[in-house]
């Protein structure tokens, strides 16, 4: 039996639909005057305003630039990575990101080696004047640094489980560390938070850190409040960026600040 040539344009078509490219929605700006499309060169994308060829007449294209920005926005949603941690409850959101190191924590650490290595020292001086006996000053010097070692990474298994809270209400938006290691809860009306966005910090030209700011409104205009002061990847800081402003109600702007 010969090939069935309906069959065969079928199969092609097929192949040809599963190759074919999918582009991202495009859009013509045309003259609401006189319908003419108008070209790239006659849009200024920065203040959204066009200018027509036909007619000479300048008109807004802020509502097509916003109805693009708002779909590619949805195309970048982003998933909720591991590390953050959030939950809804009737109107609340809680949401938990481990704490960045402190320096009340980072001096302490650093010298710790010198001060268990001074200790052992003196244990080993102390116990062979009490005792006269090497064996007796060694056994004490490794069960100091034993104990110091112990601790130390005992430290850092904690440390994990040492959390930043963010909780917001139907008034405020809360902020938390647990343990609070003498940092103060801190509390911002919701009302007053315009915007949210990350920044990334830069020293000597290199990233430091990723943090996240607020811009919250005030009686003396608006303040740059940095809500929590690094976290560990930028995937981590958009997220909860982007979950505080949906939970809010704001829509997601640039701000001159904020690091693309």
């Amino acid at each position: 039996m010969g090939n069935d040539p309906l069959k065969e344009y079928k199969f092609k078509e097929k192949l040809e639909l599963k190759n074919r490219k999918s582009f991202p929605q495009v859009r013509k700006v045309t003259c609401p005057s006189c319908s003419e499309t108008v070209p790239g060169e006659h849009l200024n994308i920065q203040t959204n305003i066009a200018k027509c060829n036909g007619c000479d007449i300048i008109f807004s294209i802020n509502e097509q630039v916003e109805s693009l920005s708002q779909q590619n926005d949805i195309l970048q949603e982003i998933l909720q990575p591991a590390g953050v941690e959030l939950t809804h409850f009737q109107d609340d959101l809680d949401i938990s990101v481990a704490q960045h190191w402190t320096t009340l924590e980072i001096v302490p650490l650093a010298i710790l080696p010198y001060l268990v290595f001074f200790l052992a020292v003196a244990t080993s001086i102390t116990l062979s004047e009490v005792f006269s006996s090497s064996l007796i000053s060694i056994a004490g010097t490794i069960t100091v640094f034993l104990v110091a070692l112990f601790g130390y990474i005992s430290y850092f298994s904690i440390r994990k489980k040492h959390k930043i809270y963010i909780h917001i209400d139907d008034q405020d938006l809360h902020i938390e560390w647990r343990p609070r290691k003498f940092i103060k809860d801190k509390k911002y009306a919701i009302r007053n938070i315009d915007q949210v966005y990350i920044k990334d910090i830069i020293s000597g030209g290199t990233k430091v850190r990723t943090s996240i700011f607020m811009i919250v409104n005030g009686e003396k205009g608006q303040k740059h409040v940095e809500l929590i002061k690094s976290v560990s990847s930028r995937t981590k800081a958009k997220y909860i960026e982007q979950e505080i402003e949906k939970h809010l109600g704001i829509k997601d702007r640039r701000v001159p600040d904020e690091k693309i």
